[in-house]
């Protein structure tokens, strides 16, 4: 199977916080990669620690948005996390980066990586 550079981890991760993603969809798609779960984690720890992304919760026909230091905290129970009803987003920092960053891959990789479907749960 093919192995993923931290990289393309971090775009795939962000790119389905731009699609405000079900948390399950994290499960989902990486399996399909074979990428560890812990290392999943760990990118979406990072990405949540530099603002790129948050954690919400849909209830009511609201949004509820959880600070960094309780999405920190929800994502520590991994297997408990990704059985939630909860959804990754990008912050309005979040959109900035992916507006402007092409984490440290090229425009090709990238159509690749989200072209691929692996997971089936990316909807580009």
């Amino acid at each position: 199977m093919e192995e993923l550079a931290s990289n393309e981890l971090h775009f795939l991760v962000a790119l389905l916080a731009s699609e405000e993603s079900d948390v399950h969809e994290l499960k989902t798609e990486f399996d399909a990669w074979g990428v560890e779960c812990d290392i999943v984690q760990v990118v979406l720890e990072g990405l949540i620690t530099d603002g790129t992304i948050g954690v919400t919760k849909y209830q009511n026909e609201e949004y509820h948005d959880y600070e960094k230091s309780e999405s920190l905290n929800l994502i520590k129970d991994w297997k408990c996390f990704v059985n939630t009803q909860l959804q990754i987003f990008l912050t309005d920092q979040g959109y900035q980066r992916w507006e402007t960053d092409d984490w440290g891959i090229t425009s090709k990789r990238a159509k690749y990586l989200m072209f691929s479907n692996r997971g089936s749960s990316i909807r580009v």
